[in-house]
């Protein structure tokens, strides 16, 4: 019983970062616009299904993809906001969640129009296979993306927290009125946002393409619900509270299939999304530092 613990840590770790990187690019257009963008998984699904055609079609190695992926889903981010989102933001919010989940529906059948619905997998992956420690067995993928995510933080936090784009992202996040007078585009931060958002989720779902099945009926909602769990639990702003959020979820599911029934691994992530939505907005991590 204790290697199959030990073996639900580290995938839960390793899966968590994963989705620490994609709760990241939710919490970040979340935290400045405060919009919930139920498209998320579906915009992910769309990096992947690039990976995989490319893969598939020209051999094409996903880590080759990488930047290819970012700045194609960071214009389909800035273009979401430009055409679509803008036209809501003076709406009510209801609005706004219906335009989100419109673009669900859009990206997601769209998709299965031209690709189909089964479920598909990339076997040609340069870096495919796993190796076993201790009796826990490791998949190379699986850490590939685990490194990936983390040096996709670390240069969010930086863009963030060092670069002019990253001040003026927090400075309209902060107050809006007050970004304006001190002659901040909101509109242009506001599509950034959405762009670097957007980005984050095409780099994880190059990625998470290379080990997890692709499937547009499934894929999309269990990362987007992940996502809201670990912005949830690590508060709306933090790149380091999604990541943590992350690792949490990630961690709940591996070791509840662990120990009670894989069968309902999503059930874990619904639970601890509900208990984190019954405590305050800035999260469950952060409630617990303050006290």
């Amino acid at each position: 019983m204790v290697l199959p613990i030990f073996g639900a840590v580290v995938d839960g770790v390793l899966i968590g970062l994963a989705y620490g990187l994609v709760a990241a690019g939710l919490g970040l257009i979340w935290g400045v616009m405060d919009i919930v963008n139920f498209a998320h998984g579906e915009h992910m699904l769309i990096a992947m299904y690039v990976t995989l055609l490319a893969s598939a079609n020209f051999n094409i190695s996903p880590i080759i993809l990488l930047p290819v992926n970012a700045a194609l889903m960071f214009v389909v981010g800035y273009g979401t906001y430009a055409i679509i989102i803008k036209k809501t933001m003076d709406g009510p919010v209801l609005g706004q969640v219906l335009c989100t989940f419109g673009l669900l529906l859009t990206i997601r059948y769209g998709i299965i129009y031209f690709a189909g619905p089964s479920t598909r997998t990339i076997n040609n992956f340069v870096v495919a296979g796993s190796t076993t420690a201790y009796g826990i067995s490791v998949s190379y993928p699986a850490v590939l993306t685990a490194i990936v995510s983390l040096l996709t933080i670390g240069l969010l936090y930086f863009i963030l927290q060092r670069s002019s784009v990253g001040k003026a992202i927090r400075a309209t996040a902060q107050d809006k009125q007050a970004a304006q007078v001190m002659g901040i585009n909101t509109n242009r931060i506001y599509a950034t946002s959405w762009g670097i958002g957007l980005a984050a989720t095409g780099i994880a779902g190059t990625m998470i393409a290379t080990h997890f099945p692709i499937q547009p009926n499934a894929t999309p909602g269990i990362w987007t619900i992940a996502s809201f769990a670990a912005v949830a639990l690590g508060g709306l702003g933090s790149i380091f509270g999604a990541v943590i959020g992350g690792v949490v979820i990630g961690l709940v599911q591996n070791i509840g299939a662990s120990l009670l029934d894989p069968s309902y691994q999503q059930l874990y992530v619904y639970i601890v999304l509900i208990v984190a939505l019954l405590y305050q907005r800035e999260g469950i991590l952060n409630w617990v530092s303050d006290q």
